[in-house]
């Protein structure tokens, strides 16, 4: 049995996300929800803990995880940057890696399989030392969903190196300082085509490590990423859930925005990655 804290989680659909999530997890997840609102739960689908105030009740989520009650944070009707800030503090050491970054899970009709997308919704503009932790965070990702050694692909205009184009640049350095990994392939700059797409690949009679064949790929800034993710999403009919990892924990973003089956692949994606397959 995994364990769900939520902050905030006394919403229509969360408590909606709770009721799918018995039937999609066969009662193996079980929610501990905490707010300052009243329990909109009649049914006892999930255990309730309010408080008088949300200082005290974001404190009390993040020490359910410290003390290793729950096992995964989730978003509920509170702002990112609320619970980011009580994650963070020192006193409950809970930041496993230098950089947090936002690691997306992408189900879409027009692959053969799951990529991972990093970062689409955390770093604005990475340098290159925190594009290599971008890297590093995802590569353990991957490696805790079963990608033993994945093909993770620097995105870029054009697979051609370009000293103008500032994304090229960083994208070389990186690939030149992840040459020697053995738990992973990092390569760019490569164009999306060229990443995804065989046939693309064939056309264009590319030759590459990466070939039509990427397992991850890595925006160079929060722009790209987020016009990719969403273009994924509206126009690819993806099914798309994403976390913020770098911590002990995944934590689990959701907005009212979100389809419910995209809340449910994003706790999904947060059960694999502490090893949990259901």
């Amino acid at each position: 049995m995994q364990t769900v804290a939520v902050a905030g989680g006394s919403r229509e659909e969360i408590l909606e996300l709770v009721r799918l999530s018995r039937k999609e997890f066969n009662n193996e997840v079980k929610f501990i929800i905490f707010d300052t609102e009243d329990n909109i739960d009649s049914e006892e689908s999930w255990e309730y803990r309010q408080f008088d105030s949300e200082k005290e009740m974001m404190e009390e989520t993040v020490k359910s995880v410290v003390s290793k009650e729950a096992d995964i944070l989730l978003k509920g009707g509170i702002k990112t940057h609320t619970l980011l800030k009580e994650v963070l503090k020192k006193e409950y050491n809970l930041k496993a890696q230098d950089l947090l970054s936002h690691v997306a899970l992408v189900n879409s009709p027009a692959l053969d399989r799951q990529i991972l997308l990093t970062d689409a919704g955390m770093n604005i503009a990475p340098s290159e030392d925190q594009l290599v932790s971008i890297i590093e965070n995802v590569k353990q990702v991957g490696h805790s969903i079963g990608l033993n050694k994945p093909k993770i692909a620097l995105l870029s205009s054009a697979e051609n190196f370009n000293p103008k184009m500032p994304s090229s640049v960083t994208a070389k350095n990186v690939t030149e300082r992840f040459s020697e990994a053995t738990d992973a392939i990092v390569y760019g700059p490569l164009s999306l085509d060229l990443a995804l797409s065989k046939e693309a690949v064939k056309h264009k009679r590319f030759e590459g490590p990466i070939a039509g064949d990427a397992d991850i790929l890595v925006v160079p800034n929060i722009d790209v990423g987020n016009v990719l993710y969403k273009s994924i999403l509206l126009f690819g009919e993806a099914t798309i859930g994403g976390t913020i990892v770098g911590t002990k924990v995944p934590i689990v973003l959701t907005s009212r925005s979100d389809k419910v089956r995209s809340k449910l692949y994003a706790l999904k994606f947060a059960l694999m990655q502490i090893g949990q397959t259901i």
